[in-house]
């Protein structure tokens, strides 16, 4: 039995301690300062990206999510040339026991693949019909605009003064069967509940 508690405090001291460094992240994240311009969006785009992926080892997603022989959380991309080069910095990270696999879905096709769907830039209609086809998907979804998350989006994370905040909409992340931790949570502005 002392050996089984020292295992469980093991676990819960790692997890503990990537809870905190995601935290800590967040926070840095929150004040770093980004100027406008062609060549900062890169920069944006990674650090959307490095949030991403935090947001990926914090969300819990129902075992029929994955495929028995599926070792890759799936990171979909719907956006331009600059995101989908940012978004190599967490190709291959692992999640747990799997890896993170981009994936350029510009068309909107195949979006069942998908885990994450990050969505940089798209028309409202079309963000409607995504939401649509995608409904009752284990899918977290992910945008740049507070219309992404009022719209049934999970997941906004904005650049306001030249600050990221981030707005989770809890409501629609529960409904697809998600949740995400606490602890990511506090760092974020709840939008969609009552």
């Amino acid at each position: 039995m002392n050996i089984l508690n020292r295992f469980l405090d093991a676990d819960f001291k790692r997890d503990m301690s990537n809870i905190t460094r995601t935290c800590a992240i967040a926070v840095m994240l929150g004040y770093l300062r980004i100027a406008s311009g062609e060549p900062v969006a890169f920069e944006q785009y990674a650090v959307l990206a490095a949030l991403t992926l935090n947001f990926a080892r914090f969300t819990q997603w129902p075992d029929q999510a994955f495929t028995d022989s599926d070792n890759q959380l799936k990171v979909c991309l719907v956006g331009d040339n600059v995101l989908l080069q940012s978004f190599d910095s967490i190709n291959g990270k692992a999640v747990g026991n799997k890896a993170i696999k981009t994936l350029n879905s510009e068309k909107l096709r195949n979006l069942n693949q998908c885990h994450i769907l990050f969505i940089s830039e798209i028309s409202n209609s079309l963000l409607s019909q995504v939401f649509l086809d995608i409904q009752n998907r284990r899918i977290l979804t992910i945008g740049e605009s507070l219309d992404f998350v009022n719209a049934g989006g999970m997941v906004a994370m904005l650049n306001v003064d030249g600050k990221i905040q981030l707005y989770v909409n809890n409501h629609a992340v529960k409904a697809a069967g998600l949740a995400i931790s606490s602890n990511l949570l506090r760092l974020a502005k709840i939008v969609g509940e009552n």
